[in-house]
């Protein structure tokens, strides 16, 4: 009987000491109780540390191609039309950039590299275009210049932002060079130029002009831009665990394009300029089945 006494006793001693103690504990509710977090400690919104797509990420090395080995070789310009709907990871976000640098689109991608001297423009020079699209380094300023760039100033004068319209952006042109490797009997591809075309609304007067006129501000050279494009994501519209960076997606030909052009005695003219309409459409289709025959009867079976 006594025994049971002392171990009551120590019970509701128990259970006094643990009600106390409950009551000097501070909960989440209490100001002042949340602890200080720092950006190293910040939550993430992701359930696992991505590492696919890294700052450090190197793009995967072209192999070394012999003269020797190429026994075929034929020049192909192409357009991509942003406004595809394969196409749209390449046009959006339509201002450039997603806050803080989190997502870009093609071309914001290469105006970042361009404003960071990562890569180097060069300018249209009308009459030799695309024959020789490297003859002639341009400057950011010049690039602002033909695309319609806004400088906003602050109150003393000085350049907060300059704002281009990177929206106007509606299609890529890119050179492209097939060639079949007979060391490694193979048929590759390999994009060689890259520029993006910027439709103009208003003539150099100002007026608003009655259809959008397109321009090409400034070419660049893709081998260049591929290491900023192997540390940078574009956005997969299917999976969002299975990160790509744009290095990836022109390298796995991930995109929509039209033949615009191909190498030929004429002078690498434009399939616009002898054909018109649907014409167009046929002739482009009728090079991009060339090519598949090409390479289809270079195999014996």
């Amino acid at each position: 009987m006594k025994a049971r006494k002392i171990i009551f006793g120590v019970a509701m001693l128990t259970g006094f000491v643990l009600v106390a103690s409950g009551q000097e504990v501070n909960t989440s509710i209490t100001p002042g109780s949340a602890q200080v977090m720092s950006e190293q400690q910040a939550p993430s919104t992701d359930v696992y540390k991505k590492e696919t797509i890294i700052p450090e990420k190197k793009p995967v090395p072209y192999p070394y191609v012999r003269e020797a080995d190429v026994m075929w070789a034929k020049d192909i310009w192409r357009s991509l039309d942003l406004r595809q709907r394969m196409n749209f990871p390449l046009r959006y976000p339509v201002q450039g950039e997603m806050t803080g640098g989190e997502r870009y689109s093609l071309i914001g991608l290469i105006m970042k590299g361009i404003e960071t001297e990562e890569i180097t423009p060069y300018g249209y020079v009308p009459g030799i275009d695309w024959k020789d699209p490297f003859a002639q380094p341009t400057t950011l300023s010049e690039i602002y210049g033909v695309m319609g760039g806004d400088t906003i100033r602050d109150d003393d004068g000085n350049i907060e932002e300059i704002t281009v319209g990177l929206a106007d952006v509606q299609q890529i042109q890119i050179q492209e060079q097939w060639f079949f490797d007979k060391k490694h009997s193979t048929m590759n591809v390999r994009i060689l130029v890259m520029a993006p075309v910027y439709y103009e609304r208003f003539d150099e007067f100002g007026q608003e002009l009655p259809q959008p006129r397109p321009r090409v501000p400034f070419f660049v050279h893709f081998p260049q831009c591929r290491r900023l494009f192997a540390t940078n994501a574009v956005f997969n519209a299917n999976n969002d665990a299975q990160a790509i960076s744009f290095d990836d997606l022109f390298f796995q030909r991930r995109f929509a394009s039209t033949i615009i052009a191909e190498s030929n005695v004429y002078g690498n003219r434009s399939l616009q300029s002898y054909k018109t309409g649907q014409d167009i459409l046929l002739e482009a289709e009728k090079i991009k089945n060339d090519l598949f025959i090409m390479e289809h009867d270079i195999w014996e079976y």
